[in-house]
């Protein structure tokens, strides 16, 4: 188990393949109907169609998933999470421990659709390049078929139909526990956890918004949308929101405030494990500088250096990636910025005091041309230690930096689902704790690309009914629970 409240908390999960999920299937059950909420994340191998073989004979016009209308953009979303599939899904149950106190367990389920199905290059590279093990998702990808439900028996072995059945049996047993579900910018997690689990997605946006409200009844929280409404003015991607969070509720502890305080528990099968996926990111190519940006010098020497990246800071990437001259790495990020609105505050009080006070607070003035990456960081009074030597543009890859005894830097990223749904409720439960009820107000509202201040509303109209999808899995599930032994909680871990 590990405190969050110290520094950013490591990567603690429990894979889920086709090799384990018999054994953990009860305790993700008992952890799911246990919990105050859970959040959620998944991986998939497309978020829209392009470039596609005109052998498909797909009218690409109708695929456009950041369309204005609602209607166009869901019956683009359906096509896509159709026609593609989830390569991963990660659940993260918070369950009480006292007053603003969790036992946390992270589930990253490994996934392979068995249907025939489309992969977008750019989605497959994002993953390999964020530690993503496609030849392990191949080998022991839990294997399950998208879409109707039962499939025929003779399309697929004994061994798959058991996979399939208890991968299904998870997004049972949230619908059953009923409890808040958090996402984060999750229309299209929504969209794929219902197409590959729940049964065909329903032709109408109508009645997929009608079949959220019955399968989620306690809610769905989107901390992107959360986020933009509550902190306007700050980025709200996921890895700086979390980073963000945390240091947030470091000040609240220091302070004696009521603060978020969460313990992560991996449940271990095997004495050697593979439950946790680390990869260690390879000592970048130094850089040529004859082959810079001549633009962008020409930018830098325009404004105060900055040693940071100012694009991955409010966007969470960028368009230069690895060659990027500056830091992305968001705890140093944080550092800078908390420093810059420490010294824009004392601005006034400088000028107040008269010319020589504020001619002794100004900041130091750089020379970019003659100076040492230390010495622009020794000017802003910053240890340069906590520079990273190694620098991710993804704007989910959590980093942890550390010093070893010779103050050189270990870096180890980390991307899974699980993760990412891990991050996704640790934003969720501090922003409960510093905003309280007004987080009710904003649920049920799902974050649109390109249309952040119009969400998708999760609510049932008085036009609309369910869907037969809905009808059918919903049977479905009243028989298994009422043939079903139902599994007690256990007790969580003693602290």
């Amino acid at each position: 188990m590990q405190d969050s409240g110290a520094k950013t908390a490591p990567a603690v999960y429990t894979d889920v393949t086709r090799e384990n999920i018999q054994a953990l299937f009860s305790d993700i059950s008992k952890q799911i109907s246990q919990a105050s909420f859970i959040a959620i994340d998944s991986e998939f191998t497309g978020l829209a169609l392009s470039d596609a073989s005109l052998e498909f004979g797909f009218n690409t016009a109708e695929w456009n998933t950041r369309a204005t209308d609602m209607r166009d953009m869901y019956k683009a979303m359906s096509s896509v999470a159709k026609t593609h599939a989830l390569v991963s899904l990660g659940l993260s149950t918070f369950v009480p421990n006292g007053d603003n106190a969790y036992h946390v367990y992270n589930f990253n389920l490994l996934l392979q659709e068995q249907n025939t199905h489309l992969v977008n290059p750019a989605s497959i590279s994002f993953l390999a390049q964020n530690g993503f093990d496609l030849g392990k998702q191949a080998l022991q990808g839990i294997r399950y078929f998208s879409g109707p439900n039962p499939m025929p028996l003779e399309s697929r072995s004994a061994n798959i139909n058991i996979e399939g059945e208890l991968v299904r049996k998870v997004l049972f047993a949230m619908i059953q526990a009923k409890k808040p579900i958090v996402v984060h910018n999750g229309l299209f997690d929504l969209a794929y956890l219902y197409q590959s689990f729940f049964g065909p997605l329903p032709d109408s946006y109508e009645s997929f918004v009608f079949d959220l409200t019955g399968m989620f009844p306690a809610g769905v929280y989107d901390t992107k949308f959360i986020a933009e409404k509550l902190i306007p003015g700050t980025a709200s991607y996921l890895a700086y929101l979390y980073h963000k969070s945390e240091r947030d509720q470091r000040v609240r502890r220091d302070q004696g405030d009521e603060a978020l305080a969460v313990k992560l528990t991996k449940i271990l099968l095997y004495e050697k494990s593979d439950v946790e996926t680390k990869r260690k990111l390879q000592p970048k190519k130094k850089q040529d500088k004859t082959k810079s940006d001549p633009k962008r010098t020409e930018e830098v020497e325009k404004k105060q250096y900055k040693p940071y990246c100012e694009h991955f800071a409010a966007f969470g990437h960028c368009m230069f990636n690895d060659r990027c001259r500056r830091s992305h790495d968001i705890n140093f990020i944080l550092d800078c910025q908390e420093k810059e609105a420490s010294e824009s505050s004392a601005e006034p009080e400088a000028k107040e005091a008269g010319p020589d006070a504020q001619q002794n607070g100004k900041r130091k003035r750089v020379d970019e041309e003659n100076a040492h990456p230390s010495k622009i960081l020794k000017a802003l009074n910053i240890n340069p230690k906590k520079v990273p030597v190694s620098q991710k543009s993804e704007p989910t890859s959590l980093e942890t930096t550390t010093l070893d005894d010779n103050g050189n830097n270990n870096t180890t990223a980390y991307h899974t689902a699980a993760y990412d749904a891990f991050m996704t409720g640790f934003i969720f439960a501090s922003l409960r704790i510093q905003h309280g009820e007004a987080l009710d107000t904003l649920k049920n509202r799902i974050y649109r690309m390109g249309r952040g201040a119009e969400p998708l509303l999760i609510q049932a109209s008085a036009y609309a009914s369910a869907s037969t999808t809905y009808h059918q899995t919903m049977k479905l599930i009243d028989e298994i629970s009422n043939r079903e032994p139902v599994i007690e909680a256990s007790e969580p871990p003693a602290n």
